[in-house]
């Protein structure tokens, strides 16, 4: 076979000032309309190459076949690297590698469905609290929500106060974290700028939090049934336990990720809801039937479909985490047949990629979720397109969670989590929005939607 001579290096669309900054200030526009146009666009930013990646056929071939090329773009690693450490979500390489089989146990299955009842009676409690008539902050209250299980579930914390100062200083780092991902050269975190006063007194305060309950844990000993005590039991292939540093870093980082992209789902998911309520009254008839007002369990979880149905259709919409960015270690270059969903069936032989060293690979993954060849009429909120035999997309067009050995660890535990905390929100009350329409979006270290999310609030009771 030959291939056809459509190396992309060779096709950069060269960026001038005006339009990088462009750019920079509609990100997720960019991705929509250059994956409308092909799966592969490629720009050239003075001396950077930026892809812009939205072809289910070329991310498998990276993130699946190449995923030991890559790393994560430099930019956002270094960013979040102040936050997180050298946590698994920083991690490259063989110390990758070794976290990852060290922190996976603690997301098996079978460990997690546990916590199914702690996120109900969290949930419960908060709407619980809601009066008929009244108007509530939806963004605050479900990130509190999410804090306050991701803090239960990782370290047995069931105080108010205490997971309301984890809150606290995780609020500081991803609001100082949002800052320097927006600032194009943000300063070093030993500059005393404001924002690095602020993430590094955070910082210290939370890892000080940290440490002692890991050495309070230490001293009791046993399993407390949360995630901590999987990570203080977890040994690597020589037996070596993770160091207290270590163990710190990965709290601080499934504390980051086990809360803000759940949080942000659901807010889109109510957004949503409340423009269409054909949907939310189908939700309703769904836990309704299914419960008949007992609480949410993990295994009443298979009785409810459609809710599920409603969390994937929200993420693929507004997927909290919109893009992803990796760096080619060296220059990658392959041949593949074309995506017979985006070519007309006169195109034949192969396609060539060629991405050099150093490239800015961005998969686009909130514009791939919204190309009608893989979505028919993908601006529509549609979850019944997710329901049993129904046409799916192809494995790499539906990528929430990312894919490749570098899929979410939590993507389970997250999954589970929106599921119950919106069927068990869906039994008690009914939101309505209090703007028109649905609020822009805010791509920061989340899709966040842009501005406050107040909510009416009917209670459902009977």
């Amino acid at each position: 076979m030959t291939a056809t001579q459509d190396t992309l290096a060779t096709k950069a669309v060269k960026v001038g000032w005006r339009e990088s900054q462009a750019l920079s200030l509609d990100r997720i526009g960019w991705m929509i309309r250059s994956a409308t146009q092909q799966g592969v666009s490629h720009y050239k930013v003075m001396w950077f190459d930026i892809f812009f990646i939205a072809e289910p056929n070329v991310i498998r071939e990276l993130i699946v076949k190449r995923p030991h090329l890559l790393h994560r773009d430099p930019f956002t690693t270094n960013v979040l690297r102040r936050i997180m450490g050298n946590g698994v979500f920083i991690a490259e390489d063989e110390a990758w590698q070794r976290q990852r089989k060290l922190v996976a146990p603690a997301f098996h299955a079978m460990r997690i469905r546990a916590y199914a009842e702690t996120m109900a009676a969290y949930t419960r409690e908060m709407v619980g609290r809601w009066q008929d008539g009244q108007t509530v902050a939806l963004d605050k209250e479900l990130t509190q929500l999410t804090l306050r299980i991701i803090a239960k579930t990782m370290f047995n914390v069931d105080l108010l106060p205490e997971a309301e100062r984890i809150g606290r200083l995780m609020q500081d780092l991803l609001e100082t974290g949002e800052k320097q991902l927006d600032a194009a050269y943000p300063p070093p975190n030993w500059v005393p700028t404001a924002t690095n006063r602020r993430q590094n007194a955070a910082l210290r305060e939370l890892h000080e939090l940290i440490r002692d309950i890991i050495r309070q844990r230490q001293a009791r000993g046993g399993d407390a049934g949360d995630l901590l005590s999987m990570l203080l039991a977890a040994r690597d292939d020589e037996g070596r336990p993770m160091s207290e540093a270590q163990i710190i870093d990965e709290c601080v980082t499934l504390l980051a990720a086990g809360h803000e992209t759940t949080a942000v789902a659901l807010m889109w998911a109510w957004l949503l809801l409340a423009q269409h309520r054909d949907v939310a009254r189908r939700l309703e008839a769904e836990v309704d039937d299914a419960l008949a007002g007992q609480p949410v369990t993990f295994e009443r979880l298979a009785e409810l479909p459609y809710t599920e149905s409603i969390i994937k259709e929200t993420l693929r919409l507004y997927p909290p985490a919109f893009s992803f960015g990796r760096t080619p270690q060296e220059d990658i270059a392959f041949e593949i047949e074309p995506d017979q969903n985006r070519v007309s069936s006169e195109k034949s032989g192969f396609s060539s990629y060629f991405f050099r060293k150093g490239a800015s690979l961005i998969i686009s993954t909130i514009a791939m979720h919204r190309l009608p060849e893989y979505y028919p009429e993908p601006e529509a909120f549609r979850p019944e397109r997710w329901a049993a035999g129904a046409p799916q997309p192809p494995k790499y067009a539906y990528l929430p969670f990312g894919g490749g050995p570098r899929v979410c660890l939590g993507n389970l535990f997250a999954m589970m989590e929106a599921q119950v905390i919106l069927a068990t929100m869906a039994q008690h009350v009914r939101l309505s929005p209090t703007a028109e329409g649905l609020p822009g979006w805010e791509p920061l270290i989340s899709l966040r939607p842009k501005g406050p999310v107040e909510m009416r609030v009917r209670r459902r009771e009977r």
